[in-house]
């Protein structure tokens, strides 16, 4: 299985020197990724797909701890674990 690292690298790989999947994409982005990438997107998952240009930069945070603060300072060595999709 491939981490999502790994996932978004063949993406943005494809929407490089593909340009019409890159439309897709940024179109239709669930569609565009099951018919090019085969890859399954679970029912209720959005997909936004954004495109820079010269006057726009994108921040991505990763999303909450499940944990709560206390609980992620008891895990042992202080990592969590990772979730792939």
């Amino acid at each position: 299985m491939k981490t999502s690292k790994q996932m978004m690298a063949e993406i943005i790989e494809k929407a490089t020197t593909d340009m019409e999947f890159r439309s897709r994409l940024l179109d239709d982005p669930a569609n565009a990724l099951e018919g090019e990438m085969g890859v399954t997107v679970p029912k209720g998952l959005n997909i936004r797909v954004h495109e820079e240009d010269s006057n726009t930069a994108h921040v991505v945070l990763p999303r909450k701890s499940q944990l709560s603060e206390s609980e992620a300072a008891s895990v042992s060595g202080g990592l969590l674990p990772s979730v792939s999709y």
